[in-house]
């Protein structure tokens, strides 16, 4: 698989905004809010703006790197083990939109902060140390798997 540019992350704003807030998903228990704000996560860990540790033994967090690595693609309805008991956690912002405004943040800032600080290396909770392009690599695949959660295509 082939990891995504900023123009493609930033090109899909306009279709996240044109998201009904109370949309269900294809699959899953996400709302469309809940969906951005959980990738507005994994943004923030990899703009260097939060912080985390490997939640996984090492054996665990080396099997999870080869799916990210390979050409497989997240399943649907894949448990997060971030989640422990299988629920969405609160909303954080006011309004989905608010959510999206954060979301278009954070993938600048990913970009700008990879650029200002080249061979930084930032942790993924699941997938361990991670360098610009393996983090890229892996918002692509999670991008997308959550895009279509709500029928939209990163391309």
């Amino acid at each position: 698989m082939e990891a995504l540019t900023k123009s493609s992350f930033t090109n899909i704003l306009p279709e996240l905004r044109a998201l009904d807030a109370n949309q269900r998903p294809l699959w899953g228990t996400m709302s469309p809010q809940h969906m951005v704000e959980h990738v507005v996560g994994s943004w923030r860990i990899s703009n260097g703006r939060a912080r985390v540790k490997v939640m996984l033994p090492a054996e665990e967090v080396d099997r999870r790197r080869v799916f990210l690595f390979s050409d497989k693609e997240y399943e649907k309805n894949i448990a997060n083990p971030i989640f422990k008991d299988g629920t969405t956690p609160p909303l954080r912002k006011a309004s989905l939109s608010d959510a999206i405004d954060q979301l278009e943040d954070e993938m600048l800032a990913f970009f700008d902060f990879h650029t200002e600080n080249p061979g930084q290396i930032e942790v993924h909770p699941v997938f361990g140390p991670l360098d610009v392009d393996q983090w890229l690599l892996f918002q692509t695949k999670h991008m997308r798997h959550h895009l279509r959660q709500f029928g939209i295509e990163l391309t």
